[in-house]
């Protein structure tokens, strides 16, 4: 069981994609092409749920340390491969303000540019090991560090 329910994510994040009338434009890298992705699939738990919720993920463990214990599996049925099947920790509100915030960064006047998703995860991870590493005693006891 889910601490927070896919289901009602998906129906909400849903319904605030259609509420918005931002674009939702995934680039195809194969041939260039910008593909208009409807609100139904991209809140789908089988379409683009998947990538909002872990770009969302990614934007909240960078503020608070924690993560949503994200349960995405292989899906060949799926969007992009990837289905979500699970929040295991977080509220609803975390959750979907998160997501919000996600797509908010990964947005450009009128669109929400998927492919900027990964970015933006990328970019939080990358921050958050940055973090950690300084953190770290064996960081500033490492070669070259001082006495």
């Amino acid at each position: 069981m889910s601490a927070v329910e896919v289901a009602t994510v998906s129906r909400v994040m849903e319904e605030l994609l259609v509420r918005d009338g931002r674009a939702i434009i995934c680039r195809d890298r194969a041939t260039g092409e910008d593909l208009s992705v409807p609100p139904m699939i991209a809140a789908s738990p089988t379409g683009l749920l998947p990538a909002l919720v872990v770009a969302g993920e990614a934007v909240w463990r960078e503020a608070t340390g924690k993560g949503f214990a994200l349960d995405v599996v292989r899906d060949p049925e799926a969007l992009f491969g990837y289905r979500l099947r699970g929040i295991g920790a977080g509220t609803f509100a975390t959750v979907m303000l998160s997501i919000m915030e996600a797509s908010a960064q990964a947005s450009r006047p009128g669109v929400i540019a998927v492919n900027a998703l990964n970015a933006l995860w990328s970019a939080a991870t990358d921050r958050r090991i940055q973090v950690e590493r300084s953190a770290s005693p064996s960081a500033a006891t490492g070669p070259g560090a001082g006495p």
